[in-house]
């Protein structure tokens, strides 16, 4: 079985600005990178924590051959983001390292590999990414924004200060001590350390698989094309512009001037005999 990309499509979530979601497809792999946005504004570099791990990720992407597997995938990008890091430093104790999520269709194995919680779909079943820290953080963040709107605070408040944000901090701040940690709040993120093996999902494509499709989490929801996927986006951005209700799960409101409430990249690929 081989692999064709059919769409492939990357935007920021605010014009002007670069995205730190990236598509990388080699001779031998097709990816989504969802670089993780750092609020400290720590640069590496030159850019943006998210937008180096990403770029870093796909560079090492190139450079793999078609017999890696999934666990050398993730220990062989982890040495790159590694070294990458460390050579933009220097790194100060407290400074965020640069991490990305990633979702990867290996055309050799016909395997789709998942570290962090970006999505996919086989045919036309979805599979969403979910980690269980951040729904803590993100509910906690909707159930603030809504009590205040009851309270008759201004929706466009909401979404210009994002108070539940605010009110979540903390635990945004410190959910980075939990990656790549085993127990029931840890998960899995490609950041310069070592992923454990709980943290790398194999998922095989059977051979009557005639599509896949891989995203970042910047789509809550994601259908057979982009064009459908888009149209759902700004569906539900539309009716739940604070993300406090369908959308409470991205964790951020839309932003006045924004054209999304995160950067998102979209990939389908189809079987080729």
């Amino acid at each position: 079985m081989g692999w064709s990309i059919v769409e492939s499509f990357v935007e920021s979530k605010v014009d002007g600005r670069e995205s730190e979601d990236v598509v990388v497809a080699s001779a031998h792999f097709a990816a989504v990178i969802d670089g993780a946005t750092d609020e400290t504004g720590a640069l590496f570099a030159g850019k943006s924590g998210g937008r180096f791990a990403a770029e870093t990720l796909a560079s090492a992407i190139e450079d793999l051959d078609e017999h890696t597997d999934a666990t050398e995938f993730t220990d062989r990008l982890t040495a790159a983001l590694s070294a990458g890091a460390g050579a933009a430093g220097p790194l100060s104790p407290d400074t965020r390292w640069p991490s990305a999520s990633l979702i990867c269709l290996s055309f050799s194995r016909n395997e789709i590999w998942r570290i962090g919680d970006c999505n996919f779909m086989i045919d036309h079943t979805p599979n969403i990414g979910t980690k269980r820290v951040a729904a803590a953080a993100y509910s906690f963040r909707a159930a603030i924004n809504a009590a205040l709107l009851a309270a008759g605070t201004p929706l466009n408040e909401i979404l210009s200060n994002d108070p539940g944000s605010a009110a979540a901090r903390p635990l945004f701040d410190l959910q980075q001590q939990l990656t790549n940690r085993a127990g029931p709040w840890g998960y899995g993120c490609l950041n310069g350390r070592t992923v454990p093996d709980e943290y790398i999902e194999v998922f095989p494509i059977g051979p009557e698989i005639k599509e896949v499709v891989l995203t970042t989490d910047g789509y809550p929801e994601i259908a057979p094309t982009l064009q459908l996927t888009e149209a759902r986006l700004d569906e539900l951005q539309s009716t739940d512009p604070a993300a406090i209700d369908t959308l409470w799960t991205v964790g951020k409101s839309l932003h006045p001037g924004f054209n999304s409430m995160d950067d998102r990249a979209y990939l389908r690929l189809r079987a080729t005999p």
